[in-house]
């Protein structure tokens, strides 16, 4: 049976004042999953579902209280599934290793290692301030689409790696519980399948719409870079940045990058204490950039399993955000193809994203993304998976069209109007600038140093007017590009 949280924020409320025994503490509606369009998977146990000859799919048992909350059960058809059975997987190690995050309260799930008996490495999603060595869990390669997941215990100057059982001799409460325990080589008890969960749907028909002008935004806010001034900004003060340029742009939808996902919901507020006196008027969406989970690559496909990358200070993920009315119902993200990364001695990859939200009223499907960092030294060296990410933005203009939304992009996309790949006399932008207009076009003033790398692009059929970059602020190193759109009647 499908299960969902109703009257979750009253559940959330509730939540933040349970005190759990032993740490890490659980601060519950701490992450807000409901604005993240990251990745999410549903997670199959291979002896579980060779028990009940069917799939049978892990959930996290959120209606327990005490030291039972959260724990996690293989009993769940895997055709049936909810919230309790869905997950993302985070990390703050490039994809050494893995962090499970439930979609039912938001919060990483633990190995429990101070409990002791059958109880023993029991997982439990209960901890919500940040990824800590309780959280973190290899994901190693079996064979067959099938994985382990691997603990490294370290306890009074020994190191233990234990494998992850479901327990499906248990019985109660405790059928097919989930415990780091095993040791040596891990058998059918040990093996799980990540499913993951495609997003379900198309954008609704875009309704006919009069002449009209968009105000529109686009910033990198470099809230998770520690050179950057707004990364030591509280929550409050970072709001209150965002907030004052929205204001100068008179901004009706905003393109943000570099954006760290606990911060949407406050921004959301902040937008609407603003302009309309604390009304439910804005919407803020996030999407992650994620890296390639080590040595999956040969699994799930040939594609490799994804863990969305951790802002740090305890700010969920990283990635972009976009800002739109809050009529918004549809919004997807939009996985970039991205070079694999090769410094560091790493080759795995850092997939970059993009994020889109219709605007039906006005038939706009509005996108902001991220594009890989390219040229010599950095990942995208070549510049090509650049010309790739530009082309494929074009592509998905071209789908929405279909629906009848006009597409307006903004973001950091890394490149200049002239920077070319290596091979070849097309800039990585032409596809953009071929099929759309750019805001500041074409006196492309610089956004960062004396670079041009910020950009917003509406359709051809549309005029700019008031393009500015607003070199007024010094908390990130990007500055933002603010200018009004005039779209025709549709």
């Amino acid at each position: 049976m499908r299960r969902t949280l109703g009257l979750g924020a009253l559940f959330n409320l509730l939540l933040t004042l349970i005190t759990l025994s032993g740490a890490p503490s659980a601060l519950a509606g701490d992450i807000l999953t409901e604005k993240s369009a990251g990745r999410k998977y549903k997670i199959e146990s291979k002896a579980a579902s060779a028990e009940a000859g069917k799939p049978i799919c892990v959930s996290a048992e959120i209606h327990d209280s005490g030291n039972q909350y959260g724990k996690l059960r293989a009993r769940t058809d895997c055709n049936d599934i909810g919230s309790w059975e869905t997950f993302a997987l985070h990390t703050n190690d490039k994809g050494e290793t893995a962090t499970l995050r439930s979609e039912a309260n938001g919060l990483y799930v633990s190995a429990e290692f101070h409990d002791s008996g059958s109880h023993f490495g029991m997982l439990r999603a209960r901890k919500g301030d940040g990824i800590g060595n309780w959280e973190k869990f290899e994901i190693v390669p079996q064979g067959g689409g099938w994985f382990a997941l691997r603990y490294t215990f370290s306890e009074g100057g020994t190191t233990t790696k234990y494998y992850v059982s479901a327990e499906i001799n248990s019985t109660g409460s405790d059928e097919g519980l989930l415990r780091a325990r095993k040791t040596g080589t891990p058998g059918s008890w040990e093996l799980f399948k990540l499913h993951r969960i495609d997003s379900e749907g198309v954008p609704p028909a875009a309704s006919s719409t009069p002449s009209r002008n968009i105000r529109a935004l686009s910033w990198n806010v470099c809230s998770n870079n520690g050179s950057c001034p707004m990364y030591g900004k509280t929550t409050e003060e970072f709001v209150d940045e965002v907030v004052t340029q929205a204001e100068k742009a008179r901004a009706d939808i905003i393109f943000l990058q570099e954006f760290c996902e606990k911060l949407a919901k406050p921004l959301e507020q902040g937008l609407e204490k603003k302009f309309d006196n604390g009304a439910d008027t804005w919407d803020v969406r996030f999407a992650p950039i994620q890296h390639e989970i080590d040595g999956t690559g040969a699994e799930d496909g040939g594609n490799g399993l994804y863990a969305q990358k951790a802002c740090a200070k305890n700010r969920g993920a990283y990635g972009v955000a976009i800002a739109v009315p809050a009529e918004n119902t549809w919004y997807r993200a939009i996985e970039l193809e991205s070079p694999r990364r090769k410094d560091e001695n790493e080759s795995r990859k850092e997939r970059r994203t993009a994020l889109c939200a219709a605007i039906q009223s006005w038939a706009v499907m509005g996108c902001t993304a991220h594009f890989s960092t390219g040229g010599p030294g950095y990942e995208d060296r070549d510049r090509k998976f650049q010309a790739q990410q530009a082309q494929f933005l074009v592509n998905k203009g071209v789908e929405y069209g279909n629906k009848g939304y006009r597409s307006l992009f903004g973001g950091d996309l890394n490149a200049t109007p002239t920077h070319t790949p290596t091979g070849s006399e097309v800039p990585v932008l032409q596809p953009l600038y071929d099929n759309y207009t750019g805001c500041d076009q074409p006196r492309n003033r610089a956004t960062k140093g004396s670079l041009k790398l910020d950009y917003i692009f509406a359709p051809t059929s549309a005029t700019w007017s008031g393009c500015t970059i607003g070199t007024d602020t010094s908390t990130s190193d990007h500055w933002p590009i603010r200018g009004t759109v005039t779209l025709p009647a549709r």
